[in-house]
Formats: C-alpha cells, sequence, structure tokens
C-alpha cells in the first residue's frame, strides 16, 4: 500500500516493499511508502505493529531483507546511519538520548558537526578556517535553540532541563544536520496536553519551512489533528493508508488500533 502526501509527482522519499526479519519473526512485511516534502505524515499501529523497526530501516540503524529505499531521487544507504543523515534524514528516539553532562548547545553543536569539514589537523593546529567554523557551528545552534523555544537556556546542563524541553532540545539537535525529512519517535511521549499543543505548533513550523516530517505517536487524537497523511501498520504490515478522516473510518484501522483505546 502507497502513501503519498499532497500527491507530489516526484516524492521526497519513496520505499517499496520493506521486509525485515528478526530470526523466525517477521517485524516488517511489505510496507511501502511515498512522501513528499513540505508533509506531515503520522506512522500509527498498536505496540509491536513494526512502527520503530520501519524507522531503523529508515535512518540506516538496519538494513532491510527486501525492499528499495530511495530518497531524493536516490538510493539510501542501507546500515549506513552516518550516511543516512549525510542524505538528509534525521531522526530523534522513543527514548531521550542526550549528551546529559554537556551543556544545551554543545549538543545541539554536536549536531551540527554532521554539516562541517574541518579535519584533524584543523582541529590540532585551531587554524583560521576551523575557528571560523566553530563559530558559525555556534551561531546555528543558538539560532536552532531559539527556534524551538528554548534558547534562554543554551548555558544549561542538558540533564537539568524540563522533560518537554528535552524533547525539543533532540529536535533542535535533529534540526542541526540540516535535513529534509525529520523522523520523530514518539516525540509527544510523556507530555501533558499544554506541552503537546506547543510541539504540534513547532512541527508545523517546520514543515512549513521546509522540511518534510513522520512521526511515530501513540496519541491517536493528536496525530490525526497534526498530519496530512496517515499510515497504520498492524504485525508488520500496512492496513490502511490516507487523510487523518479516511483512516479513522476505516473498519480495519477500527478494528486493530482505535478500537482498543487508542492504546
Amino acid at each position: 500500500m502507497v502513501s503519498e502526501a499532497h500527491g507530489a509527482m516526484s516524492p521526497l522519499l519513496e520505499a517499496v516493499g520493506i521486509s525485515k526479519r528478526f530470526g523466525g519473526l517477521r517485524a516488517l512485511s511489505g510496507v511501502s511508502l511515498r512522501l513528499a516534502s513540505g508533509s506531515i505524515t503520522g506512522l500509527i499501529g498498536p505496540n509491536g505493529a513494526g512502527k520503530t523497526t520501519f524507522f531503523n530501516v529508515l535512518t540506516g540503524i538496519y538494513k532491510p531483507d527486501e525492499g528499495t529505499l530511495q530518497f531524493a531521487g536516490q538510493p539510501l544507504p542501507a546500515g549506513q546511519p552516518h550516511a543516512v543523515a549525510a542524505c538528509g534524514i534525521a531522526r530523534t528516539f522513543q527514548n531521550i538520548r542526550l549528551f546529559a553532562n554537556m551543556s544545551v548547545l554543545e549538543n545541539v553543536m554536536v549536531g551540527r558537526h554532521v554539516r562541517t569539514r574541518a579535519g584533524v589537523l584543523g582541529a590540532l593546529f585551531r587554524t583560521a578556517a576551523t575557528r571560523r567554523e566553530e563559530e558559525a557551528i555556534t551561531a546555528r545552534a543558538l539560532e536552532l535553540l531559539d527556534y524551538v523555544g528554548i534558547g534562554a537556556q543554551a548555558a544549561r546542563v542538558a540533564s537539568t532541563l524540563s522533560y518537554g524541553d528535552q524533547r525539543r532540545l533532540e529536535i533542535a539537535r535533529a534540526l542541526a544536520t540540516d535535513p529534509r525529512l525529520l523522523a520523530l519517535d514518539e516525540p509527544a511521549a510523556g507530555m501533558n496536553a499544554t506541552e503537546r499543543a506547543r510541539l504540534g505548533e513547532l512541527i508545523r513550523r517546520i514543515r512549513e519551512d521546509g522540511t518534510a516530517v513522520l512521526l511515530i505517536e501513540h496519541d491517536v487524537k493528536w496525530v490525526m489533528q497534526l498530519c496530512d497523511r496517515v499510515l497504520v501498520l498492524d504485525y508488520g504490515e500496512c492496513i490502511a493508508e490516507g487523510t487523518p478522516q479516511a483512516v479513522q473510518s476505516d473498519p480495519k484501522v477500527i478494528e486493530a488500533y482505535l478500537g482498543m483505546g487508542g492504546a
């Protein structure tokens, strides 16, 4: 089954027939997705449906056993997370993965280094080019912290931020790689209603500024309000795709997922 946001002629991301096995367990079975620039796409399904496995294949953590991945018209490197990031796909994780003892600013600067050119010699001898690049990294990191709404906390140690602000910091670090696609794994997990609303505003802004967003989330109501398209997985297979309105009324979705209380 194929999902394509806004009817774009040339999708930014095209995954065709993605399958992944772990021993005798088939975690993904022929999942396909077409995702356009300037879109927000939701990936939902019950626990164990294969959502995070799909993210891990997309971002190079796992190699697919079957299927193809293309990004911006080019094959996506399989099993190479650093190469995938360089291609323009950034992600956050279900469990927050910050450098807890580093400052908020330093966490974002780490993400920016995927787009830098300074080598070992430049770092050792602190050449003029290296210093200029480091200044540019710092400036861009501060811009991104302001963008996600936590610029005033740049000097704080990351572990001292509130839970919601740590999520925002993860997004800022991902944005530091200049992605064309931002993949968010349960970004609203653990947030209250106010924090979710603010996060939704940020995600819409990211989309409006030209970065496509693909997100996993268990808060079905929030997904339906936020996303342009929704893809539903169950036992590793796509059982529905389309607009939020179409997905909500699909009998297979109601039986497999929404009928379980949106858990």
